[in-house]
């Protein structure tokens, strides 16, 4: 997600991602976030001792709203993705996310991006579950360069690049993807600075000005089901 949150950052001429943080948004006022890190196996052992983070916004910051979504929402035609794992000769999803139109190409192709491989592309087909056989869709994406994993085989791998700068490797190719049930899908949609209200969770590209100031290129929000509370007696 947060590939898609930050595509527009320059970190040559503004400077370089250095981690991305899962955490609660304690503040906002504006112009710095402050974050209290939500403590994983990736998170750096710097920020595991529970410090706030001050993170600034910049103008072209981006803001994505992730929402529950379910299986059911993947249409072929549509843009989606999935962080996978490999299962057997194929791939498995650990999670799915479905790209609202105003994001389709971004992140497009198959690479490892925070210790897990992602492969974003446009869905050509959909299999719901029969019987004891897990749901599945396809996804066709363009890749930057053919790696040889085998005799006469080759791996369709990396981010695709704009045209007019597109390697003469440049590729395309087809992955199927098994979706076990309770597998988590969201739906990413562009959203604004109102989305980062205090107790937000929240995923944050930190990235180091030459100044050694910390700022963010893009900010994903997730948002978890309202639940409805049953009626009470009379």
């Amino acid at each position: 997600m947060l590939v898609i949150a930050a595509q527009p950052f320059d970190a040559h001429a503004q400077g370089k991602i250095v981690s991305r943080v899962k955490a609660k948004l304690v503040s906002f006022d504006g112009m710095v976030l402050t974050l209290q890190p939500v403590p994983s196996a990736q998170t750096p052992s710097e920020q595991r001792k529970g410090a706030p983070l001050s993170v600034s916004i910049m103008p072209d910051t981006r803001y994505v709203s992730s929402d529950p979504a379910t299986f059911d929402a993947l249409k072929p035609g549509a843009y989606a993705g999935a962080a996978v794992e490999p299962r057997g000769q194929g791939l498995r999803a650990t999670d799915v996310y479905l790209y609202a139109d105003a994001l389709r190409g971004s992140g497009e192709g198959r690479f490892p991006d925070g210790g897990r491989l992602l492969v974003n592309g446009t869905v050509s087909a959909v299999k719901p579950a029969v019987g004891k056989e897990d749901s599945s869709f396809t996804l066709h994406y363009h890749g930057a360069v053919l790696t040889q994993v085998a005799k006469g085989q080759a791996l369709c791998e990396g981010r695709a690049t704009p045209a007019p700068y597109a390697s003469p490797l440049a590729c395309e190719a087809d992955a199927t993807i098994d979706v076990l049930p309770g597998t988590s899908v969201r739906a990413l949609t562009m959203g604004d600075k109102s989305l980062l209200v205090a107790g937000a969770t929240v995923t944050v590209s930190v990235a180091q000005l030459p100044d050694g100031k910390s700022v963010t290129p893009g900010v994903v929000v997730e948002k978890n089901p309202t639940v409805e509370k049953p009626p009470s007696n009379p």
